[in-house]
């Protein structure tokens, strides 16, 4: 059984709704205006800043599917509200 096929039954495509350009384009942007001082070639900060200002909003789209779906498990809330304070915490 492939990864596909194990989760296919749960997936929710009408509920994924989420566009994806709404993370990537402002992380790129902050990444080429906002990236650290160091002795690396500019190109590898930039694409550091990059996925580190992607990784503090990933979060986002998983947060979409579950205000679309209306129910949510308790446990899978807190899970995902504790990543999302990790994640910003880690950013700042």
């Amino acid at each position: 059984m492939t990864y596909t096929q194990f989760w296919r039954p749960s997936y929710m495509e009408d509920k994924d709704n989420f566009a994806l350009y709404y993370v990537l384009m402002p992380c790129a942007v902050l990444a080429v205006l906002i990236h650290p001082s160091t002795s690396h070639n500019i190109l590898n900060r930039i694409l550091w800043a990059f996925c580190v200002y992607l990784e503090a909003v990933s979060v986002l789209p998983q947060l979409r599917v579950m205000h679309n779906t209306k129910t949510v498990e308790p446990f899978t809330a807190h899970y995902v509200f504790a990543l999302g304070e990790a994640r910003f915490l880690s950013c700042a």
